[in-house]
């Protein structure tokens, strides 16, 4: 039997691949990298682009940008072709359409290269608002894109030409950005740096500038929503009593909370009811009015709930 040399190596235990980690080692010495890479920690605690010379310089100017991805790809591939099992270790998400590659991260900053492919004009109803910071600059390809500002004066967006040395900025969740045309393979490098106690996303229809939705900014708080939504799939009863408790937390985020109580109420009717009972009590809770206006919706809605709602004065 034919054991092709690459499988061999890996069943001898020797380096899965040498020629490909090496590759990304010396990437990473050269000046404009370990520059960045430096940079990247002061980015993470909060200085600003500015005063960073070596990012400021790859997030303004499209041949260092150019010259750093170039760099990547021309010492990688010769590598990977020698090595056709290996793979790049750096995190990376693909998406229809779309590819990212995190080439360095520390804390809450990361450094990533998104690539788009090419597709016709696109044309958005609504657009996701994010806190957290961004910094962008095309490296090849061209497209456009929509650049959209809550203030004020409600929504305004503007469309703008993307091609190679085009910048933009996010500041916060006042701004967003979409890709709406793409005539040629885009290439970003983007800069981000995540919000320290990230303000919820809010999702706005661009037609009116109506708010659709918001979503929590915190990883940890979309876990539990998650988490919620699993128990209440479930319909797992023992976690009752801890969802009452989380719907009654008023430490705990809005939509957490919220969530807690519909999976109560879905789950068990009494035990939701009572828990509503004890939010539309409180005087000082934030979702006191909330919780007695859905007593009046569905007091008018389900008339056999009728007996374990409070009657109107």
């Amino acid at each position: 039997m034919h054991i092709h040399a690459d499988m061999a190596r890996l069943r001898e235990g020797l380096p899965a691949q040498p020629l490909t980690d090496a590759a990304l080692a010396q990437w990473g010495t050269r000046p404009d990298v370990a520059g960045a890479i430096a940079g990247l920690g002061r980015f993470a605690q909060g200085a600003a682009l500015e005063d960073l010379p070596a990012l400021h310089r790859l997030l303004s100017d499209a041949d260092a940008a150019s010259a750093l991805v170039g760099g990547l790809v021309n010492t990688l591939i010769p590598a990977m072709q020698a090595e056709p099992l290996a793979q790049v270790p750096l995190g990376h998400a693909t998406a229809p359409g779309a590819a990212r590659l995190r080439l360095a991260s520390h804390g809450r900053a990361v450094l990533t290269l998104v690539a788009h492919a090419p597709a016709d004009k696109a044309e958005p109803a609504s657009a996701l608002f994010e806190d957290g910071l961004a910094h962008e600059i095309v490296v090849a390809g061209e497209g456009s894109a929509l650049v959209h500002r809550l203030g004020e004066g409600g929504l305004t967006s503007r469309t703008i030409a993307l091609a190679p040395g085009t910048r933009l900025q996010r500041g916060g969740v006042e701004d967003a950005r979409q890709i709406i045309t793409v005539s040629r393979p885009l290439l970003m490098l983007q800069l981000t740096r995540e919000a320290a106690r990230p303000r919820p996303a809010r999702e706005i229809a661009l037609a009116n500038g109506r708010l659709i939705k918001t979503i929590s900014g915190c990883k940890q708080t979309s876990q539990q929503m998650m988490a919620l939504c699993v128990l209440g799939a479930l319909r797992h009863a023992g976690a009752l009593s801890a969802m009452a408790g989380l719907g009654c937390d008023q430490a705990a985020e809005r939509d957490l909370r919220w969530e807690a109580l519909r999976q109560t109420l879905a789950m068990d009717t009494r035990s939701g009811l009572e828990l509503l009972a004890r939010l539309a009590a409180g005087r000082d809770d934030p979702l006191q009015s909330a919780a007695e206006a859905l007593q009046r919706q569905l007091a008018a809605a389900c008339p056999d709930l009728a007996p374990f709602l409070p009657q109107p004065a």
